[in-house]
């Protein structure tokens, strides 16, 4: 397409007039373990703002009954909370001070171990944990520590669609847990997140299909992904990969952790389209290579997948990864809008035209592709060894 044929396809899609033109998903979670069009912005995994994987931790003997503590909420910023279960309080912060049933609380609130209803403004979730409640600034800082399946199946039941099949739930569910076990501790408060910068992780959220996650995640107790040296893979997953996954250590860097690689799969295409301000490109390519860029002079280079794996500023000779880059357009531009790091780049007039497939990074385990894959009959096992051909499943007591 010529330069003029860009600016009238451009102007098209800015009015409106062009198929697909606003009416791309809204994400619930643009916080980072990502999903075709029907879904919200997953990935551990994770899939915007979500993050390249942490550091890994190297596999360790379990402990006997081990935890997730995980800091929830803080998507809602909450400054009080009513929360029902072994008992009944209302929990307030004035700043660093929390009041707790009208008295002040001199030290963090610890919650015994049980089934708890969390309600607030915008929120009313329930939790199987054991909770902790301080102040800060204001806001409600609540952390939930979770017996490790209990955890593992709430992240199921909170990262698939109630559709999902069997099969697909128990490799998400061995994903799921490989990730948090090999992740480390990602926040100051806490292992996790209950966003999309860890996992997804809503509460207990609609009843059956919980049933369905916690049967998936009893069917695959105790089961990690491990790598050739034993340590548990930091294995990552996503909600669309477009019908090609990306390889790791292109999207985060080397050494790969995660033992997955860059393969074909039946996944939908999931197309999609963003029009953006030029002025935004080049900001977002300036956050991504640490120095003043404008996107005229960028080059994008991609791997097999056709995910953006590197970028260079032809002016300076700078490069950056290219998830760096997603992940900075994503942020200025809305993860509903930038869905994926497959995608092109078109300029014309102020305004640049991306054209992409799939939601999300692209690594690891494809939820879109894996329910396919589950309804044609293939087990969680199969699929496991068709998204981490590099790693094998393995049980926890086993190392």
């Amino acid at each position: 397409m010529n330069a003029a044929g860009v600016a009238v396809l451009l102007a098209a899609l800015v009015a409106g007039m062009a198929p697909g033109a606003g009416r791309t998903d809204a994400s619930g979670d643009a916080d980072t373990n990502v999903r075709p069009v029907s879904r919200q912005a997953r990935s551990s995994p994770s899939a915007h703002a979500n993050a390249s994987p942490a550091p890994a931790s190297r596999a360790r003997k379990p402990a006997a009954n081990p935890q997730v503590d995980v800091r929830i909420l803080s998507k809602h910023r909450p400054a009080r909370l009513r929360l029902e279960g072994p008992r009944s309080l209302e929990a307030v912060a004035s700043r660093d001070a929390l009041i707790v049933d009208g008295r002040p609380q001199p030290h963090a609130l610890r919650l015994d171990a049980g089934r708890w209803q969390v309600r607030g403004r915008g929120v009313d979730r329930r939790y199987e944990a054991s909770l902790s409640l301080e102040a800060r600034d204001g806001e409600l800082i609540v952390v939930a520590t979770f017996a490790l399946e209990t955890y593992v199946a709430a992240v199921t039941a909170s990262e698939t669609e109630v559709d999902t099949p069997f099969e697909a739930l128990r490799a998400q569910a061995i994903t799921a847990r490989s990730y948090v076990l090999a992740s480390g501790k990602r926040h100051d408060e806490a292992r996790a997140c209950d966003l999309t910068h860890c996992q997804v992780l809503r509460g207990e959220g609609f009843a059956r299909h919980l049933r369905r996650a916690r049967d998936a995640t009893r069917s695959t107790e105790g089961i990690v992904l491990r790598l050739s040296d034993g340590a548990i893979a930091l294995a990552p997953f996503h909600a669309s990969c477009g019908g090609h996954t990306a390889e790791p250590v292109a999207v985060f860097g080397a050494p790969d952790l995660t033992g997955a690689a860059a393969v074909p799969d039946r996944c939908p295409a999931s197309p999609w389209r963003a029009v953006v301000p030029r002025a935004l490109v080049s900001a977002a390519a300036s956050d991504a290579l640490g120095g003043s860029a404008q996107a005229a002079d960028l080059l994008l280079d991609r791997d097999s997948s056709g995910a953006v794996v590197r970028i260079v500023d032809r002016a300076s000779g700078r490069d950056a990864r290219g998830d760096a880059f997603f992940r900075a357009l994503g942020a200025r531009a809305g993860w509903n809008r930038i869905r994926s790091a497959r995608f092109s780049m078109t300029l014309g007039g102020n305004q640049a035209l991306l054209e992409g497939q799939g939601h999300g990074h692209g690594v690891g385990l494809c939820q879109a592709g894996a329910a396919l894959l589950a309804r044609q009959g293939w087990t969680a096992e199969q699929l496991l060894a068709h998204y981490f051909p590099r790693a094998l499943p393995g049980k926890l007591a086993d190392k």
